[in-house]
């Protein structure tokens, strides 16, 4: 597990130095994750995010999500989520609606060397738009413990967007970066994506700083 760790990270790695110099702009989406435990197997989710463009001057999109989070197993959680989005298209915030519904499969490797992996399946639909979007994220955690509850250490992650209208994939999302827990409830990720895109014929690029806080109660 640790040579793959390591071998993927040095991919995307690659793959980002490759395309970071044909970005569109410097830009930063943050993000703070709420989540409610109703029982040991349902939780109420609740995330805005706020995403900065032009160097990270200028704040062109608010998104609010909140979801109720149902746990199958210790493997496997569903969460169905309605999302209200807000982008500032220059003369107002146009809004949309869209729904997304969650598989997510965690497995954790902590008697090896303390590696999490967790593959979140997603399917997005627009309202607005008519379109479906299927989304597939992959993302490899190595931690180390530190000060008794503490842990932190490096993630990688890479999520293509499927565009069912179009038939094609239309972004692409590859990410590194920091994790840091203070303990079981509070955690923070910090870290850089190259966030690719291709609406049309041509694919463009903008580097993005990113980074979420989650509190869990």
């Amino acid at each position: 597990m640790r040579r793959l760790f390591v071998c993927l990270t040095a991919l995307s790695m690659i793959f980002i130095y490759r395309h970071a110099c044909a970005a569109r702009d410097w830009e930063y989406w943050n993000q703070e994750t709420f989540t409610y435990e109703i029982t040991d197997k349902v939780s109420f989710v609740v995330i805005p995010e706020w995403r900065f463009k032009n160097d990270m001057s200028y704040n062109y999109l608010f998104k609010l999500e909140t979801g109720v989070s149902f746990k199958i197993n210790k493997f496997w959680e569903i969460t169905p989520y309605y999302v209200h989005q807000d982008k500032n298209t220059g003369a107002l915030w146009d809004g949309s609606e869209i729904s997304y519904l969650d598989n997510t499969f965690k497995f954790s490797f902590e008697k090896f060397s303390n590696i999490k992996l967790s593959n979140r399946l997603r399917f997005q639909y627009d309202y607005d738009k008519a379109k479906t979007i299927f989304r597939n994220s992959l993302r490899l955690y190595k931690g180390f413990k530190i000060l008794g509850t503490q842990e932190i250490g490096p993630f990688i992650s890479e999520e293509p967007f499927y565009d069912c209208k179009l038939d094609r994939i239309t972004e692409h999302r590859s990410t590194v970066g920091i994790s840091y827990a203070l303990n079981k409830n509070i955690s923070f990720n910090i870290g850089y994506m190259l966030n690719s895109k291709k609406p049309a014929d041509k694919w463009t690029y903008a580097n993005v700083l990113v980074s979420n806080i989650s509190f869990r109660f």
